[in-house]
């Protein structure tokens, strides 16, 4: 009967697979069908010297880093294939095809080799036909690019009528081009850079990008899409695009006849108003919804809104619209109070500014809107109140296009956190920056900067310099805004100080992780020390090695001295580790009379060595009981690749146990 290993060899060899496993971590990775080093083209020994994720060195970019997006979106959607170009030797380049599973916490992959296309460039006549009937007909832009063979430049082999009379080109002269002859070379470049993407891994790439058509610029919406018609290495990329020029010429004409469409409407809760630019400011027009804000006639001859001010505004509206002048036509805003017709006061917002005369030798006009902004001020009068009594600040903090902070808005009562004037913030938020902790800085930078990006929420916790130079512990909670018309982000947000919470969590985290007597850690907190040198030394392909100590005859201590006096010993073999040992060393009380030592990048010689040491230390020691000595017995253990946390304890303590039972007071290492 044929060995099933033998016949999965001999098949990986002729069909040109490979079949590899790994853990979650992905530390373990194995082979286990086909040779690495016939498919990928590299020496034996490089697959097992490189990271889990890296390319393989022979592989041709773009993309670089592919392997990782595809182990990415592995572990995320379960499964995930690419496609990637090898150089197997001077003259050979082929096409490979890597797909990976990963299940159940651990991964699995294949790795063929693709058939390369008997003819790259040109469209099968059926495929021909099923594309100009497809495309054709469309208004969007649609082209179909392929490389010539693998790790050649992609070339275009269709492109619908509409595109090419768009682009004022011929057939000829486009088929068979590169992007970089059709396009300016940086913008041909970068149209190639998303080709590889969208052939690698075989996802649809949207972007909003410009190219160049000699004086010609083109502001596109591009869908790359990848188009498989049969196993060869080299598939089609289908690109539509639509023209973004006229959607934005739509939108701005479709705005502006909103915005005249709303200032015409009586119906806006906005009052429209044209007066006189000089005193008495004799009112000239006002819309008729004024009988919806302050129940009057809109008879402008009857209608006497200076007289309806509240007297404490008076001045302050007559200041502001003395401030009016032809010179400068800026908008200007003002917020005072009305009185209704049933006697009650609201609060309007009059936006105003000088309008051009309609026609020739008229008088320039006051024209402006009056708004009920009422609710508002006293929503904001609330929220006034409530920031002088929240244990912390609100924000708004800003990043202009230019990469320029600022804080337009900052409000609260916490006087630790309040310190500099806000008017400064408002202008430059470097002052608040520099306040935090220089080694928290790049943290809170590239928090910002990734929220930015994703328009994510913001929240990170930092130290800040308090008003004696102390650092206090914080937290800023913020989300942002999407970019305005200017590129900017804004970002609102509350500050609150943290620094207790800090301190009583630090407290915590000791407390659980401390042994109570000793001050040393405990069982948790070395096993948690375990997992992380373990899984550090598996990576780096370090040495580890454990070493678990009890002192012998201990119960006598007791039974002679008393518990207390057996505490003091304990204490002191404690300290004594400590004074002994490394500072990277870890020292651990595992219960009783029984220790563990941890000693990273440390090979079991060295570790025995440490070991002997240390019970000379102990036997030497003078802890207070007379004439009488301490001894202890020691076992010492060296990790290796396959030992898990209690494997690795486990032989520690057979060592140590052949120490107690061939005579104690000794080191015995496997």
């Amino acid at each position: 009967m044929l060995d099933p290993t033998f016949v999965l060899s001999q098949a990986s060899s002729r069909l040109g697979f490979l079949i590899w496993t790994a853990t979650s971590s992905g530390a373990d990775r194995r082979f286990i069908v086909g040779n690495p080093t016939q498919l990928l083209g590299v020496p034996d020994e490089t697959p097992d010297t490189l990271a889990f994720d890296d390319d393989w060195p022979v592989q041709i970019a773009p993309p670089q880093h592919l392997r990782k997006l595809l182990l990415q979106k592995a572990r995320a959607q379960g499964e995930a294939r690419c496609r990637y170009a090898i150089t197997v030797d001077d003259d050979t380049t082929c096409w490979l095809e890597e797909r990976v599973c990963f299940q159940e916490g651990a991964w699995n992959g294949i790795i063929h080799r693709l058939t390369p296309a008997e003819s790259a460039l040109p469209l099968p006549p059926a495929l021909t036909r099923m594309v100009r009937q497809l495309f054709d007909p469309l208004p969007d832009y649609v082209f179909l690019a392929r490389r010539a063979s693998p790790g050649a430049a992609f070339n275009f082999v269709y492109a619908n009528p509409a595109l090419l009379k768009t682009l004022r080109r011929e057939t000829d002269a486009w088929l068979g081009h590169s992007p970089e002859t059709i396009f300016a070379p940086a913008d041909g470049r970068r149209l190639q850079q998303r080709l590889a993407e969208c052939e690698s891994l075989g996802l649809t790439q949207t972007v909003d990008d410009i190219l160049h058509d000699g004086e010609r610029e083109h502001h596109w919406h591009l869908t790359l899409t990848l188009l498989e018609s049969d196993n060869t290495a080299t598939p089609f990329v289908v690109g539509r695009a639509r023209d973004h020029n006229e959607l934005d010429t739509a939108r701005r004409s479709a705005a502006n006849a909103h915005r005249r469409l709303r200032h015409l409407l009586d119906t806006s809760p906005a009052v429209l108003y044209a007066c006189d630019s000089q005193p008495p400011w004799e009112l000239n027009h006002i819309s008729r919804n004024l009988s919806r804000l302050l129940g009057l006639d809109t008879d402008a001859d009857r209608i006497g809104l200076l007289d309806r001010v509240h007297p404490d505004d008076v001045e302050r509206l007559h200041a502001w619209l003395k401030g009016f002048s032809t010179q400068h036509r800026e908008r200007r805003t003002l917020r005072y109070r009305l009185r209704h017709s049933r006697g009650h006061y609201l609060t309007v917002q009059n936006e105003a500014r000088i309008s051009r005369p309609i026609r020739e030798g008229a008088t320039p006009e006051l024209v402006g809107t009056l708004l009920d902004v009422s609710r508002e001020a006293e929503l904001l009068a609330r929220l006034e109140i409530m920031t002088e009594r929240i244990p912390g600040l609100i924000f708004q903090f800003k990043r202009d296009i230019n990469g320029r902070y600022s804080f337009p808005y900052l409000a609260g009562n916490d006087r630790r956190l309040h310190t500099i004037d806000p008017s400064l913030l408002a202008a430059d938020a470097r002052l608040g920056l520099e306040r935090i902790c220089r080694d928290d800085l790049p943290t809170v930078m590239t928090a910002i900067e990734r929220s930015a990006r994703h328009r994510g929420p913001l929240s990170i916790r930092f130290r800040l310099h308090g008003l004696g130079g102390e650092l206090r512990w914080v937290t800023a909670r913020a989300q942002p805004e999407p970019n305005d018309h200017t590129g900017a982000t804004l970002w609102h947000g509350i500050l609150l100080d943290i620094n207790d919470q800090i301190a009583q969590e630090t407290h915590l985290r000791e407390l659980t992780g401390t042994d109570d007597l000793t001050g040393l850690a405990n069982r948790r907190r070395l096993n948690e020390r375990l997992k992380e040198e373990m899984s550090r030394a598996r990576r780096h392909r370090h040495t580890l090695t454990l070493i678990l100590v009890d002192l012998d005859h201990f119960k006598r201590i007791n039974d002679t001295w008393g518990h207390l006096a057996g505490d003091q010993v304990l204490q002191g073999i404690g300290r004594l580790c400590l004074d002994t040992l490394r500072q990277e060393d870890v020292v651990a009380r595992l219960g009783g009379e029984e220790f563990a030592i941890l000693l990273p990048l440390t090979r079991l010689d060295d570790g025995r060595r440490l070991a002997e040491r240390l019970r000379q230390c102990i036997e030497t020691h003078d802890f207070g009981l007379g004439e009488a000595t301490i001894t202890a017995s020691l076992g010492v253990a060296e990790c290796r690749a396959d030992d898990d946390i209690e494997t690795l304890l486990d032989r520690a303590d057979r060592s140590l146990y052949t120490a107690k039972r061939t005579g104690r007071n000794r080191v015995i290492s496997e």
